[in-house]
């Protein structure tokens, strides 16, 4: 069906609200096949798309759809009885229209006969996780589209293990949405009355949120020993987003004077406070910074300023450094810096063992990984996303090991497997204790990073995100990279290639001995991504986005300073755009 067929069907349908189809007529014609052009695809990390009316946009109808997927996936995976005693569990952020997306997937689910739990407020994603595990749940969904700004929604689905679902889960999931009619024709068949699911809001008071703080808060390695005063005062913003409350309250619970940044402090779905809630960004940081100084310029000492995103899985941080400068770290370079710090007290403890795990992703940078060989810890790398990080959790427990830490590149860590997603409460707690127990010993964090540095070596990790825009903009990301995987460049920005990973076509390239051979590595799935790895172990990654019509570049530079190993990077970005006609 073409663009202008499928506008015409939503014009025509009684099941499209008058409001939205004036916004459709008067809408222009490159809008009409953006909406229509396409219906929207559940992929690998669910859904993300702008709000709005059309098949290829999020919204009630597209959402709807989804859910009757998710509920036939599970009916027929685990049995009605299963889906009744066991239940599904849905969370969501502080954006426009969740909590119509969660009325519509609460809907949906009870009339198919799904008992649910779920939430008045917007809550983290990962207490959405937790609470999968804590009521055996079937699976979840988080209404979120993380960072993405305030015009943006999406639609996360977990497994019963509160992970996102991998590969061999979802794509049994995606096989049974596609094969469902259109969002304007789909229906379900509604179990009777008697048999309706029935619906539990979980923050109808304060104390399932407390007893899942204080679990967070027990995941402290020095709450009970960072005795009198603490010298880590800190400044908190939730970014107007999902842990506007149990973010402040995991840190005071844990000893901490914070203060919130005002405008950005209450759930707010316009993010009016926020140039920008990504913790990736330095604009996420801006509104923070100026409550520091002004709080420091009325004598007020604070040292650590703390931010999460909107689904506040992720966080980021920044700190008044040896000289007195606000100074931010990486996602890579706060995880090397918490791994050291997590490793170093175990050890000194007596309490790190020899089945204890650290894991990352194959984009992640390698010098958390070298600071865990300092201590003989195992390392295991999963491909892409957290979902690989909490499937493996899952599977270290099976086999007698433990996991001790995992985090990716971007802003995301988790120390305890309760949850099995990145979990900014626990993060935030650690890098406020890793900032105590320095300061405690004289070292502001940038010192404490120096030190690391110096045990390791240089490591110098970025990336880079390229956009494609328009109806086809899937399409044509995809042809680059196809493009890029069949004629692969042996050099780039004027350095060797040692070797091609492709975790999509599932074959290495070895250019010095000019051979092409099969890639077996179980700990990373299928993953639509290329690494090219140069002689010093280095690399640059090129992965598309799973939710959006994006790629990234990640990149690693080692023995270099910053500045010109950010040269480097440059270089090898740019070359590899040019071969890509980007």
């Amino acid at each position: 069906m073409d663009y202008l067929s499928r506008m015409e069907a939503w014009l025509s349908s009684p099941l499209v609200s008058e409001s939205e189809k004036e916004l459709i007529r008067n809408s222009d014609d490159n809008t009409h096949r953006e909406m229509f052009s396409s219906s929207l695809a559940f992929g690998t990390g669910g859904m993300r798309a702008l709000l709005g009316p059309g098949s290829a946009r999020l919204n009630l109808l597209t959402v709807r759809r989804a859910t009757i997927g998710v509920g036939k996936f599970l009916l027929k995976k685990y049995g009605p009885a299963a889906c009744k005693e066991r239940g599904f569990a849905i969370s969501f952020d502080n954006r426009h229209m969740s909590k119509e997306f969660r009325d519509t997937c609460v809907q949906v689910l009870t009339e198919m006969g799904f008992d649910v739990y779920t939430f008045r407020d917007p809550h983290p994603t990962p207490e959405l996780s937790y609470t999968v595990r804590h009521f055996r749940c079937v699976g979840g969904v988080m209404i979120t589209a993380s960072h993405n700004p305030k015009e943006y929604n999406g639609y996360k689905f977990y497994d019963e293990k509160g992970c996102q679902g991998v590969y061999e889960i979802v794509d049994q999931l995606i096989s049974v949405i596609t094969s469902l009619p259109d969002e304007l024709q789909v229906d379900y068949e509604k179990v009777r009355p008697e048999c309706r699911g029935k619906v539990r809001y979980l923050d109808e008071d304060s104390s399932y949120d407390i007893a899942f703080v204080n679990k967070e808060i027990a995941t402290s390695l020095y709450k009970d020993v960072f005795a009198g005063r603490r010298l880590t005062k800190i400044v908190f913003s939730p970014e107007c987003g999902a842990d506007c409350i149990v973010g402040p309250m995991t840190l005071r619970g844990a000893g901490y004077e914070v203060v919130t940044v005002p405008g950005q402090d209450f759930f707010d779905p316009d993010f009016s406070g926020t140039k920008n809630p990504n913790p990736e960004t330095p604009e996420a940081y801006e509104g923070a910074i100026e409550t520091l100084r002004k709080l420091n310029g009325e004598g007020g000492k604070f040292n650590l300023i703390l931010v999460t995103d909107p689904d506040a899985d992720r966080c980021g941080l920044a700190f008044l450094d040896s000289k007195g400068e606000i100074k931010r770290l990486t996602g890579n370079q706060t995880g090397a810096l918490l791994i050291d710090f997590v490793l170093r007290t175990k050890k000194e403890r007596n309490e790190l063992n020899s089945t204890g795990v650290v894991c990352n992703t194959f984009v992640t940078g390698n010098q958390g990984a070298k600071v865990a060989s300092l201590y003989g810890v195992k390392v295991r790398t999963t491909a892409t996303g957290f979902k690989y990080i909490g499937t493996m959790a899952d599977m270290l427990e099976r086999n007698g090991e433990t996991y001790l830490f995992g985090y990716e590149e971007s802003y995301g860590y988790l120390l305890r497997d309760f949850v099995r997603d990145k979990d900014s409460l626990q993060s935030i707690l650690a890098i406020a204790d890793m900032t105590e127990y320095y300061l405690r010993q004289g070292k502001t964090l940038d010192i404490a990073y120096a030190e690391l540095s110096r045990r390791t070596g240089l490591f110098f990790n970025d990336q880079v995100s390229v956009y494609f825009y328009g109806a086809d903009s899937q399409k044509t990301m995809s042809e680059e990279i196809e493009k890029l995987r069949e004629n692969p460049p042996s050099e780039v920005g004027g350095e060797k290639v040692k070797i091609l990973y492709d975790y999509g076509k599932r074959f290495t390239t070895d250019f010095e001995k000019r051979t092409k051979m099969p890639l077996v590595d179980h700990d990373i799935d299928y993953n639509d991504c290329l690494k090219f790895v140069f002689h010093d172990d280095s690399f640059l990654a090129i992965r598309p986005s799973g939710t959006e019509p994006k790629v990234k570049f990640y990149v690693e530079v080692r023995g270099l300073a910053d500045e010109e190993a950010r040269r480097v990077m440059e270089r090898r970005v740019e070359d590899v755009k040019k071969i890509m006609g980007l």
